[in-house]
């Protein structure tokens, strides 16, 4: 699971760069609906008064308490995923300054001996041509080990570099080959390994892979980077307008959230027939109008009929 993870942390960019009153409503929003519909329950029942004030403080309490930890935790979700993305940035950047192919093929040996523990894991000396960089053991298995150093962002390992590497491996009675790159690895490339399957195992290990074993494996190379924040704002009326569509238009889920909270104050509104239940119906009906707009907007922006 940690695994997939930071699997999913290095491929995808932290996207959530709402401002500091955005993520505020993120968090009124819930309570207000829960409040509502507790406050609702509540008076339908017709609990008695000593009852009520005992029973309602406390419920509302517990579900503060609840969306407050939720959140929090979503919060330190998304710091972990800041940081780890951010410091696989930099690794990469490091992994990628790196001149001499020698000293990229002593990075992988040093990543694959604490990550999977290898023993012997020692440069491949043969006096004739040879793709095998380095070659050990694991477990029972022999272990062949060819590193490829990425020239450009999109470079790609194609499938005539892993056949070259396979005949290595049948001619010098290897059982496991490992490609371990910095880029990727073509569609070809993954084809031909999935046909040699029943012959020799080859795992091919990309640019992320690399990351992961650094990052496993405490190297330095991988650095401990946290985010860098950006400036705080001033809370105006522009951007209180702004986080209000910068919630809405993120999910379809935060503009149902509108719907349901407008909906609850339309019912409350129902149930009272004083200047408060007047209030409770114009605020209803501002949360149910904004809710369905954005729940419209979203539809229209994510099938790019409108754009921000």
């Amino acid at each position: 699971m940690l695994k997939d993870r930071l699997h999913y942390f290095m491929h995808n960019p932290p996207r959530d760069d709402r401002t500091r009153l955005a993520h505020a409503l993120d968090l009124m929003l819930p309570l207000l609906f829960f409040w509502s519909i507790t406050i609702s329950a509540i008076q339908i029942t017709h609990l008695e008064q000593r009852t009520l004030n005992i029973l309602l403080p406390l419920i509302l309490v517990l579900e503060t308490a609840l969306i407050v930890t939720l959140k929090v935790r979503k919060n330190c979700h998304l710091r972990m995923h800041r940081n780890i993305w951010f410091s696989a940035r930099k690794c990469r950047e490091r992994i990628k300054n790196i001149d001499s192919r020698q000293d990229f093929v002593l990075l992988v040996k040093d990543l694959l001996t604490k990550t999977y523990a290898m023993k012997e894991l020692e440069t491949f000396f043969i006096k004739d041509e040879s793709s095998i960089d380095l070659h050990g053991e694991l477990g029972k298995h022999k272990i062949a080990v060819l590193c490829i150093s990425a020239d450009k962002d999109d470079f790609k390992v194609c499938d005539k570099q892993i056949k070259e590497f396979f005949e290595d491996i049948k001619r010098y009675h290897f059982d496991v080959g490992l490609v371990v790159t910095t880029g990727a690895f073509s569609d070809d490339a993954h084809r031909f390994v999935r046909r040699m399957k029943g012959q020799k195992k080859i795992h091919l290990f990309d640019g992320y892979t690399v990351l992961r074993m650094a990052k496993h494996a405490g190297h330095p190379i991988f650095p401990e980077e946290k985010w860098q924040k950006n400036n705080e704002y001033a809370i105006t009326g522009l951007e209180m307008a702004l986080s209000i569509k910068e919630n809405i238009l993120t999910s379809k889920k935060r503009a149902l959230l509108f719907v349901l909270l407008g909906t609850a104050f339309l019912v409350i509104a129902a149930l009272q027939a004083d200047f408060i239940g007047s209030l409770y119906l114009i605020f209803g009906v501002i949360n149910v109008f904004i809710g369905f707009s954005g729940y419209l907007l979203n539809i229209l922006r994510r099938n790019e009929l409108i754009f921000d």
